[in-house]
């Protein structure tokens, strides 16, 4: 199919679905309903109260309700729905004491084993569904890779055509109807106003309350905006499953997995010499690292053809469903910088004009305070003056402009020759061994079952190269909204943490 072919497909898709609307198919879900009041009792405490005793109690809560919405498999399809359900009732048992509300406890223990020993009934409708129209005019929409890994194995068995979302609108479907898995309220708004089907089911429990679709932000301000409405059907007796339905949105954290992030540590001082600003970045896996401001990451993007997977993204471009390569212990950088340095005739005389430059511009930094070295860098001309600190890392082997590093070294009293070309004869070294270890990686990730990679987010790449043995490709979870200062050492190094363990 054309592109042209693929966007009339699409207005005509989207025309059919504003005449008609879109299905909200409601099911009965007793066991999901009781479950689900105790969240919301649980969740009411915690707002009032609060407390850290009862933290894990609201995560493990939330991850295991967030699952009965996007995870319709039975239960011998998905594993993981009894071991949240586990840790639910571990987590309960473990607060009777602590708080004032023990039939609360009692109630939330009790249905989550009920949760763990009942299939999902959104599931059963959807194949009843998918049965009576047929699985060759079918896709099934999952709200996330995670939750289609999960249900992959299962509507295989049934020949059923699977995606997200995001993998929709990459690649045009050819089938005429969408059954989505969770309400329209935590999808994006193009899946109906820009849709590749002509039909669209929405499948969820009835006791989600809110079932109002999607719209695009500036649909309430445009001439001739795309408007989709829903029509609601109700499978069962859903009389008493629930929150009244209503239009008006619900909290989406209330439902979300959230991350533990903690307390803000460092207040508003300015990191030294050995320190460095950073974000938390969770990782799949109970892992972390600090992520600092450095330019670029190396990265994974497992949709590329074969030999285009291995890239670099920007620092700032990093966020939920990234893959990042990393070392365990010891940051990429720092291992490329070593192999430059040994692979150059005057390594050691290099590698000493570097330490040079970069304790001068740290020791004024430490002194004068970063702000006040900034606007003395911009004051001699320097542009990219408030990347100060970034250049003091061994691994930042100098700025980008050449007019930048000489105006550096003239305000720090060096000379430009030879530290400026020995600075720049060390990063085309170290750009070559990049390049080098990029093509070595392509070739680990074109034999590694990337599968493995989307459904359990993580993967081990052996790489037949110094220094880079056991490269770790994992994905992102969730990135801190605050920075910390940390030891510059511990950037970019993964480290065992379990704030991520309500995301996976």
């Amino acid at each position: 199919m054309s592109r042209i072919d693929g966007l009339n497909q699409r207005y005509a898709a989207s025309a059919s679905l504003v005449h008609t609307g879109v299905e909200v198919v409601a099911v009965e879900d007793p066991v999901g309903a009781r479950f689900n009041a105790a969240v919301r009792r649980l969740i009411a405490l915690f707002k009032d109260d609060g407390g850290a005793c009862i933290e894990d109690l609201v995560g493990a809560a939330k991850a295991l309700r967030w699952r009965q919405i996007t995870q319709a498999q039975p239960l011998e399809f998905n594993p993981s729905l009894p071991q949240l359900a586990r840790e639910v009732t571990k987590h309960a048992k473990r607060l009777h004491g602590a708080i004032g509300d023990q039939g609360l406890l009692d109630e939330l223990a009790s249905a989550a084993d009920l949760v763990a020993s009942s299939d999902p009934v959104v599931g059963t409708l959807l194949l009843r569904s998918i049965e009576e129209v047929g699985a060759g005019s079918i896709i099934v929409i999952a709200g996330s890779k995670a939750a289609a890994a999960g249900l992959k194995s299962w509507l295989q068995e049934h020949d059923v055509l699977l995606s997200t979302v995001g993998e929709l609108e990459r690649n045009e479907s050819q089938r005429d109807q969408a059954y989505v898995i969770g309400p329209p309220r935590f999808y994006r708004s193009s899946l109906v106003t820009a849709p590749v089907t002509s039909e669209v089911s929405f499948f969820l429990p009835a006791w989600f309350g809110d079932r109002s679709v999607p719209r695009s932000a500036i649909a309430a301000y445009a001439e001739g905006a795309i408007r989709i409405e829903a029509r609601v059907f109700l499978e069962g007796d859903t009389a008493g499953s629930g929150p009244a339905p209503s239009d008006e949105p619900e909290d989406a954290n209330d439902y979300l997995p959230q991350p533990v992030w903690g307390k803000h540590q460092n207040g508003d001082r300015e990191p030294t010499s050995e320190e460095v600003e950073a974000r938390k970045v969770l990782l799949s896996g109970n892992r972390a690292m600090w992520l600092d401001d450095g330019e670029r990451i190396r990265s994974l993007n497992p949709e590329q053809p074969a030999g285009e997977r291995v890239t670099y993204t920007d620092v700032a471009a990093v966020r939920t469903g990234t893959y990042l390569l990393l070392r365990q212990g010891q940051t990429e950088r720092d291992a490329l910088y070593q192999a430059a340095i040994a692979r150059l005739a005057r390594g050691v005389v290099i590698d000493e004009a570097q330490r040079a430059w970069k304790y001068l511009l740290a020791e004024r930094i430490q002194k004068a305070g970063y702000r006040e070295v900034v606007k003395q860098l911009r004051a001699v001309g320097v542009k990219a003056a408030d990347r100060a600190r970034a250049w003091v890392n061994p691994a930042l082997i100098r700025p980008v402009s050449d007019q930048d590093f000489e105006r550096l070294l003239r305000w720090l009293g060096i000379p430009t020759q030879p530290t400026f070309g020995y600075a720049s004869t060390l990063r085309r070294t170290l750009y070559q061994v990049s390049a080098e270890i990029g093509k070595l990686l392509e070739g680990a990730v074109s034999s590694a079952d990337l599968s493995e990679l989307e459904a359990g987010g993580r993967i081990r790449l052996d790489v037949e190269a110094e220094g880079f043995r056991g490269i770790l490709a994992t994905r992102v979870l969730a990135v801190s909204p605050f920075t910390e200062i940390v030891p510059r050492h511990d950037a970019r190094v993964p480290f065992e943490d379990r704030g991520g363990q309500w995301l996976e």
